[in-house]
């Protein structure tokens, strides 16, 4: 698999294109966000002179700032948390790879892992990272209020055993010998032992705490980090919903960053030397998808899905969503990347069938739950509206804000039909994290028969034949499963040329090998 310790350091930037709480409101997101960075920023030109900070805009769909790991989910917060929070393993250009972590062994069975951590990881207080706040962090995460709690559902926390100061033992409630990517990859940040109260942020990340309000958090340096010193003294991420106002914030130089522009708004720029494009490519793209709830009426049926699949023209809403910034994806998490099944391919337009399994199941409308929750959604949502009607089926779009659209992550499965988008990361992995009973992004309602497939494949020990369970549940899931995952959308952000090195992982721009021209 491979598991190299060294953090990438460089950035994948394009000249043109091919292939958070008090909110912002979208009524006034342009004035408002304005306001806000010169508040937080000050003028262009007063911060002239402050050449040692990026400034850095975000969206937020969570309703976090990100400084409490056990609630961050997406966007600026999460960014937050990885800047302030090593984890033991982290996904990075397709790859698993060890951060706080030294080593992650299974005993024969693969019900019982050996994490070994470094020995010069310090938290930002200057206590020493030990074992004891591994099994905590581990603990916190398993358990409610935490929001990944399905993540850890596998994992014996209560019987975790610290052996020494730099090493224990993670006991599993069943055989999981794809614990490394199903848990570990997917969210580990660790704290201090005995966090209750976040808001200092205290972590051991490459950047510390030094400032925060409900829009604005700001994140200094620390000298002699394990890594080694981050080139760039200070991070300010700032949470603005809107795209447009993000990149305009740019234009103005009153942003060095803006993280996700339309490719609307990345046309606009393609030729301006004063600004430079940052495309993370297929491997850190969005997976997005129409998502249906198989367990909700009418998608229990599996005509409907399969109608609903067959009546999108996925190039047609690339095209105009995404404008050349994407492709075309196949109703699985994971293309382009290791261990995707060969027998998935992107389903073609077939309206007359769309419109007889349509009728034949009695379906003439449907409603779905939809927002600009990454540039292009709302495009694609209205034309897949005219798709539908091709087939015989009206679609209602039922908006919601883009900033609260995932504040409530224990309703998210309660809607039949919604638009969503995950990161693409590799299928076993996506599958493990989010198609479980208990996750709370398993919006595609899968069923007990799969979660009993899906539990046989994470115990096989050995690896090809794991792979080869983990191949024939995609295959499943590409027949009847209940996402339309329509394409994947490059992520997108655009910088001052100055700004490089910026390398972007599942969405997230890390800057802690950034550098500054």
């Amino acid at each position: 698999m491979g598991m190299p310790q060294t953090h990438p350091a460089s950035a994948s930037t394009l000249a043109a294109s091919p292939g958070r709480s008090q909110r912002v409101r979208t009524l006034a997101v342009f004035g408002l966000a304005t306001a806000l960075l010169t508040t937080a920023c000050g003028s262009a030109d007063a911060t002239d002179a402050e050449t040692d900070i990026v400034r850095i805009a975000a969206a937020d769909a969570s309703g976090t700032n990100g400084l409490d790991p056990l609630a961050a989910s997406a966007g600026a917060s999460q960014m937050v948390v990885r800047h302030l929070y090593d984890s033991l393993m982290v996904l990075e250009e397709g790859e698993y790879r060890l951060e706080l972590a030294e080593s992650v062994e299974p005993n024969e069975d693969a019900d019982e892992w050996t994490v070994t951590i470094r020995s010069d990881a310090v938290f930002h207080d200057g206590a020493p990272v030990t074992a004891a706040d591994v099994a905590f962090s581990i603990a916190a995460l398993a358990a409610p209020p935490s929001n990944r709690v399905s993540v850890y559902a596998n994992v014996d926390f209560e019987n975790i055993e610290v052996v020494d100061e730099h090493t224990l033992t993670i006991p599993l409630h069943r055989a999981g010998a794809d614990f490394r990517e199903s848990t570990l990859v997917v969210y580990s940040p660790v704290f201090p032992a005995g966090t209750v109260d976040f808001s200092k942020g205290i972590g051991s990340g490459p950047y510390r705490l030094d400032s925060h309000d409900d829009q604005t958090i700001r994140l200094t340096a620390v000298e002699g980090h394990w890594r080694g010193s981050p080139p760039v003294a200070t991070l300010e991420i700032t949470i603005i919903p809107d795209a447009t106002a993000r990149l305009n914030a740019l234009k103005d130089q009153q942003i060095d960053y803006a993280v996700g522009i339309s490719a609307t708004g990345a046309q606009t720029i393609t030729d301006n030397d004063e600004i430079t494009l940052h495309n993370g490519g297929l491997e850190t793209a969005f997976a997005l998808s129409f998502a249906m709830n198989q367990q909700l009426e009418p998608f229990d049926d599996p005509r409907v899905r399969e109608a609903v699949r067959l009546a999108a023209d996925r190039q047609a809403l690339v095209d105009t969503a995404l404008l050349g910034f994407g492709e075309p994806a196949a109703d699985v998490v994971g293309g382009g990347l290791p261990g995707y099944s060969e027998a998935i391919t992107a389903r073609s337009q077939d309206l007359q069938a769309a419109r007889d399994l349509f009728e034949a199941a009695g379906v003439t409308e449907l409603t779905l739950r939809t927002g600009e929750i990454l540039p292009g959604m709302m495009s694609a949502a209205q034309l897949f509206k005219q798709q539908l009607a091709e087939a015989g089926v009206e679609l209602v779009l039922d908006e919601t804000p883009a900033d609260t659209y995932y504040a409530e992550l224990e309703k998210l499965a309660t809607h039949p039909f919604q638009a969503f988008y995950y990161a693409n990361r590799p299928a076993a992995v996506h599958l493990s994290a989010v198609t479980v009973e208990t996750a709370p992004f398993n919006v595609t309602g899968t069923t007990s028969q799969y979660w009993t497939k899906l539990a046989e494949a994470q115990t096989i020990v050995d690896d090809d034949e794991r792979s080869a369970a983990f191949t024939r549940l995609q295959d499943g899931f590409y027949e009847s499963g209940g996402d339309l995952l329509w394409g994947y959308a490059y992520q997108i952000d655009a910088s001052h040329p100055r700004v490089g090195n910026v390398t972007i992982s599942q969405g997230v721009p890390w800057f802690g090998a950034a550098s500054l021209g």
